[in-house]
């Protein structure tokens, strides 16, 4: 008889506990299997997104860096930048296209269009400061090509100091040929060399060649 009380005093507790706690309870299990199932759908969603991304920018890679490329193969390769940076703008992709389309623009002619794409790359919260510092000495050559030095110190300002001390050097020496300042073209130059890989430094020689006897012609 004791038994029985005790299994039915059991079976009371367990009754005014559920009472007490059923629906926290199982609010409780609801919301982490809520979240549980949130967290595979974002993640399945980031992995959707970097796939159509990385397809986006194989496709401008495969246009842009083929050995001859037409008008509208450049015209389709820009389509498909805008929509990589529309429809994934947060993604390392968006500004990589970015620097292969400029690339692209420059070989055109199409200096305009080169600015805007770099510009892009820039400001964009998905290029890392090694991508950026690119991006923006890269602008500074082509300001140079359009002869706007006022952009094309800015663009250097933005880019001193990181890994690419050699072309930054260089680049300014182009500037202050442009500007005639040809003591600051020669130290500059002198400076670019010393870090030079072995492609460019024939390059600036010839530059600092061009000017060792102080005529910019």
């Amino acid at each position: 008889m004791a038994e029985l009380r005790t299994e039915e005093e059991q079976v009371e507790f367990i009754k005014n506990w559920w009472k007490e706690n059923g629906t926290s309870l199982l609010l409780s299990i609801g919301v982490a299997v809520a979240g549980v199932m949130g967290w595979k759908a974002w993640v399945a969603n980031q992995e959707a997104t970097a796939a159509n991304a990385s397809a986006l920018y194989e496709n401008i890679s495969t246009v842009v860096t083929a050995p001859a490329v037409d008008d509208a193969q450049r015209t389709s390769a820009f389509h498909l930048g805008d929509e990589l940076k529309s429809e994934f703008g947060s993604s390392t992709y968006a500004p990589m296209a970015a620097m292969l389309l400029a690339r692209s623009a420059v070989e055109s002619g199409d200096l305009d269009r080169a600015k805007t794409e770099l510009e892009y790359v820039v400001s964009s919260d998905a290029a890392d400061a090694s991508l950026k510092q690119l991006a923006s000495l890269r602008l500074a050559r082509v300001a140079l090509a359009q002869e706007d030095f006022a952009a094309a110190k800015s663009a250097l300002a933005r880019a001193e100091g990181g890994e690419y001390a050699s072309l930054y050097n260089e680049l300014s020496a182009d500037l202050a040929v442009a500007q005639g300042d040809l003591d600051a073209a020669r130290a500059s130059y002198r400076t670019a060399l010393e870090t030079a890989t072995a492609q460019s430094r024939a390059l600036i020689q010839l530059k600092l060649d061009d000017i060792a006897t102080g005529d910019a012609s």
